[in-house]
């Protein structure tokens, strides 16, 4: 397993890499040939995210996002987009994850009210299929979906970009789909 994207032995597709630089204390670190937007102040993760997909030419169609401590395991974007092969109403395509002990951490959730109801079946988090959103740190985001909603809503802090995200999508036909086969982690912290 390699840190994505600061290496990129585990990238098994054609990809194009783009750093967000928020101005945080130490830079982007070793950005080897990925393309590094520069943006001086953190704007939040949806924002940043935006701000990389629209340097992006319009042939992209599948955006990988993902905060640069996380490890990726080899082959996992490969899956990530047979799984969009498979699921062609799927906007974002989320991975199972496991904090820096190995432990798992709950990532598919549903979403409530109406949109629950008609759109997105609980799944069991061993299942490939539709879930009502996910807090996965690792996300495969079809770009049609993502500009049909006009991308992240940069007014919201925090992880709750991802519920917003997904509940705008899925009121527009689209579906957050979890894909429990990527298993994606954190690089453990080392504390002095």
């Amino acid at each position: 397993d390699t840190p994505f994207p600061t290496t990129s032995p585990h990238v098994d597709v054609a990809a194009s890499v783009v750093l967000v630089d928020s101005g945080a204390p130490g830079g982007v670190p070793d950005p080897g040939p990925a393309t590094v937007v520069r943006i001086g102040e953190d704007v939040g993760r949806g924002a940043a995210v935006n701000r990389a997909v629209a340097t992006l030419p319009p042939a992209v169609g599948l955006v990988a996002v993902a905060p640069a401590d996380l490890v990726w395991p080899d082959g996992a974007l490969g899956a990530l987009r047979a799984a969009a092969d498979r699921h062609p109403r799927a906007a974002i395509l989320a991975t199972r994850v496991r904090a820096p002990d190995g432990t798992p951490v709950p990532s598919a959730h549903p979403l409530t009210g109406a949109v629950r109801r008609r759109r997105a079946p609980a799944a069991d988090p061993d299942d490939e299929g539709p879930v009502g959103w996910s807090s996965a740190p690792a996300l495969l985001l079809r770009r049609a979906a993502l500009d049909s909603v006009d991308g992240f809503d940069p007014r919201y802090p925090g992880r709750l970009d991802d519920l917003d995200l997904a509940d705008r999508l899925a009121r527009a036909g689209w579906l957050t789909v979890h894909v429990p086969s990527v298993v994606v982690g954190y690089r453990p912290v080392e504390r002095p």
